[in-house]
């Protein structure tokens, strides 16, 4: 299989799923999270993972998450894709959550969603059994420098 073959798979495998990948996104947009509070988010992703088969590894400086999937093609540099699953307090936003302020604004909830995309994409094709080395699938708390007072308290 060239690298052109795998890559049109790949990308014909995102392209099946692309409903389910946007409702993804969209669910995380509705129900935004402030940083190392993202409880809801990372279930949701962890559940994601399992799904495709991956075992996610959760609490991860938190709430984290992490699922590698390796390459069979032996030996290799680890690539790792994330998307920071916290929103940031944006006041007035249209859909910020009630209680926290928190919106989407930045739109974490998009880089979510490409990153379970991808690892969809890339499993479903069967591409793992021509790559070297892994790839880190990783959820990553907490990037926005909000909620400052709680997160020194």
């Amino acid at each position: 299989m060239t690298k052109a073959d795998l890559m049109q798979r790949v990308c014909s495998a995102i392209d099946r799923r692309g409903a389910a990948i946007i409702e993804l996104g969209e669910t995380i947009r509705r129900h935004p999270e402030l940083g190392f509070k993202e409880f809801k988010t990372a279930k949701l992703v962890a559940q994601t993972f399992e799904r495709m088969g991956l075992a996610p590894s959760t609490g991860l400086a938190l709430t984290g998450v992490r699922a590698d999937a390796p390459g069979r093609a032996g030996d290799g540099p680890t690539l790792a894709l994330f998307g920071e699953l916290d929103g940031l307090v944006v006041v007035g936003h249209p859909v910020a959550d009630p209680e926290t302020g928190a919106a989407h604004a930045c739109g974490h909830n998009a880089q979510v969603a490409g990153m379970l995309g991808a690892a969809m994409g890339l499993l479903e094709a069967g591409a793992f059994e021509h790559l070297a080395g892994r790839v880190a699938f990783i959820g990553v708390p907490a990037e926005e420098y909000g909620d400052v007072e709680w997160r020194v308290a």
